[in-house]
């Protein structure tokens, strides 16, 4: 692994969140301590040491060690939670980039977040980016995802890897028995297939299948939260026994019964309701507003012609049935964390949360009772209660200083001063400039050797240690791809040539395709500088593509060529010179590149397949190289992470 200049700069920002050490001792004196127990602010001081507050009290004795920090005059509270969004996504048209979504959060005071945009490869690669102090980030509760098939979640053609599936308890355990070894934070189901009334509804998960998925993830120690948006989603969540059912009821009122099973199964909820507030209709706050990144208020002010058209029927009322539910569920004490759907178009990271928030005292909260939600009571959906969301000896030191009252004022809440995480204070001002720059995140970069899958391993897995994955057109009739290795059960065999064939969907143009991560997950950058091209083998029947997934570039301007196959396997020698853009303006950056994708296209209902063997990069380009002229563009590449809620 290598780290460019830009990594270097960035990684002094990094190491503001950091695990502080034993002897390190922070003396936050005169504050407003806003505990998140519920109880009334008073003032005092907080000593924090090393990742844990120590002591908290009226004219605390500083330690000699200690750096203290003038507080007076702000509010301390406990740092905030979202228990639902997508990092992957930035909310606007733009590619993604987690390190401006971690910092979104930091920067509102958000120092816990639930991450549903990874798949179980992604978990380690970013765990390791943000212990190295790469990024900057909150605490990350990384999610694998299960759903059913034919359900929510699968029909965007990222394929069944990133969302695992299940119809049966059976099936069930199984997935789980692919998602524990990742080692996840929780997992998220996606156990209700309406569409709000907007489109055909898709399957849903029965009681048995979820309770099976339920107990497997319990006996882990890992909370399950679903995507449930109807009454009897919810009800059918509660009887297996989920945590939290995210976005909650908008078909109709929650009756007693479902309160009910709520209070008896322990489930809270999660509304999300900043994802489903009719944006035509949407007035920010004026610090909300200058909270937002030049790109969100150029989206913002792109979108300003909508505020003429009128809020849809099924969007009208499923927003009042919405509130109604919070008011009823809050009234009946049932539990409401904090979650917002970010990374949804228009809901941004680290304003959505503050916005979630001041939504809830629309809704009968008090200003207080909204932070208890954001703080201890999410805390506690996720059963980290003995550790943070509170500020008291023992709890995480995860800390933010207002430069108000938002106990009292909620509006007061976008005056984030300073934060802590874990005992370290994040250096707010990189953050802003990071976030507010054109610039993406600089990530760590790997140098390629060489081979990229030659078929010599028996696992599965390719040579750089990454798994192929496979990926199609988006929609409920999406395309299929299986893909095998002939001879990869015989250890000895070094001739593992892979075996494409893909199902076409009914799209006009359906494809399939197999994405080969040029490190885990596709999460940080390869650099193939010093080689030529891409060499492969291959036989099939008729016209592929190439594609580079490149950091920094929207998907839609991937850079991308074609080879023609036949029957008689040919070894290809494409040089990086022969991809192209649909944007001119595109650079093929060599050392920004994720994953190569080989795609198989066809006809509605039709087949296609391809053999593949000996995929590497290459330094000399033999005489009789061909690359097939680039392909007319406008197949949108799924593998890029946006979605709706």
């Amino acid at each position: 692994m290598k780290w460019g200049a830009a990594f270097l700069v960035l990684s002094s920002i990094a190491t503001a969140c950091a695990a502080a050490g034993p002897d390190d001792a922070v003396l936050i004196r005169g504050a407003r301590v806003f505990d998140g127990s519920g109880a009334p602010a008073i003032v005092g001081d907080v000593l924090v040491r090393g990742d844990r507050i120590v002591a908290v009290g009226p004219h605390l004795r500083k330690p000699r060690s200690a750096r203290s920090v003038d507080a007076r005059g702000l509010t301390l509270i406990p740092g905030l939670h979202d228990l639902h969004t997508h990092l992957r996504s930035p909310g606007y048209d733009a590619p993604d980039d987690l390190g401006k979504a971690y910092a979104g959060y930091l920067l509102a005071g958000v120092t816990s977040v639930n991450d549903y945009s990874v798949s179980g490869e992604m978990i380690a690669p970013i765990r390791q980016m943000v212990a190295s102090g790469a990024v900057a980030a909150p605490h990350l509760e990384l999610a694998v995802r299960v759903g059913v098939p034919g359900g929510h979640g699968t029909e965007y053609g990222w394929g069944a890897f990133f969302t695992l599936q299940a119809a049966t308890p059976a099936a069930a355990h199984v997935a789980m028995a692919t998602a524990l070894p990742y080692q996840p934070n929780l997992i998220k189901v996606f156990a209700d297939g309406w569409r709000y009334g907007r489109d055909s509804d898709l399957n849903s998960m029965n009681v048995p299948t979820l309770a099976a998925v339920v107990a497997d993830a319990h006996k882990a120690g890992l909370p399950v939260i679903t995507h449930t948006v109807t009454v009897q989603g919810d009800r059918v969540a509660a009887m297996a026994g989920v945590d939290a059912v995210g976005h909650g009821a908008g078909d109709a009122p929650i009756d007693d019964d479902l309160i009910g099973l709520m209070k008896a199964h322990h489930t809270a909820y999660i509304p999300t309701l900043v994802v489903y507030e009719p944006q035509q209709t949407r007035r920010f706050e004026p610090d909300e507003q200058r909270a937002l990144t030049p790109p969100e208020a150029a989206f913002e002010a792109s979108h300003a012609a909508q505020s003429s058209k009128p809020v849809a029927a099924y969007d009208a009322k499923r927003w009042a049935i919405m509130q109604d539910n919070v008011r009823r569920l809050k009234a009946a004490g049932v539990r409401i964390g904090v979650g917002t759907d970010a990374g949804i178009e228009g809901v941004y990271h680290g304003p959505g949360t503050l916005r979630e928030i001041w939504w809830l005292t629309k809704l009968g909260f008090t200003p207080a009772e909204a932070l208890v939600a954001a703080t201890a009571t999410s805390a506690d959906i996720l059963g980290q209660s003995a550790d943070n969301g509170r500020i008291a000896p023992g709890q995480r030191a995860d800390l933010v200083l207002i430069a108000g009252r938002p106990d009292e004022r909620i509006t007061d809440l976008w005056k984030v001063a300073r934060v802590f995480v874990s005992g370290r204070e994040v250096a707010l001002a990189p953050l802003r400039a990071l976030v507010n720059g054109a610039a993406p995140t600089p990530l760590p970069v790997h140098n390629m050797p060489g081979p990229i899958d030659t078929g010599g391993r028996g696992d599965g897995r390719t040579d750089l240690d990454t798994l192929p994955v496979e990926s199609t057109d988006s929609g409920v009739d999406h395309s299929h791809l299986d893909f095998v290795r002939p001879g990869s059960d015989d250890p000895k065999s070094a001739d593992r040539p892979v075996f494409l064939i893909a199902h076409m969907g009914a799209k006009p143009r359906p494809f399939a395709q197999l994405v080969l991560p040029l490190t885990q997950g596709a999460v940080q950058l390869a650099d193939a500088r010093g080689f030529t091209g891409v060499a492969f083998d291959a036989r099939g029947s008729g016209r592929y593509d190439l594609l580079f997934d490149s950091y920094a570039i929207n998907d839609d301007d991937w850079f991308r060529t074609g080879f023609e196959a036949g029957e008689v396997r040919r070894t290809f020698h494409i040089p990086f010179s022969a991809f192209a853009s649909r944007d001119a303006k595109a650079q093929l950056d060599l050392a920004k590149l994720r994953a190569l994708i080989v795609r198989l296209e066809g006809k509605p209902g039709g087949k296609a397949w391809l053999q593949l063997d000996n995929i590497r990069f290459y330094r000399e380009r033999a005489s009789d190289d061909r690359a097939a002229p680039l392909p007319a563009p406008g197949t949108r590449n799924p593998q890029h992470y946006s979605e709706t809620n």
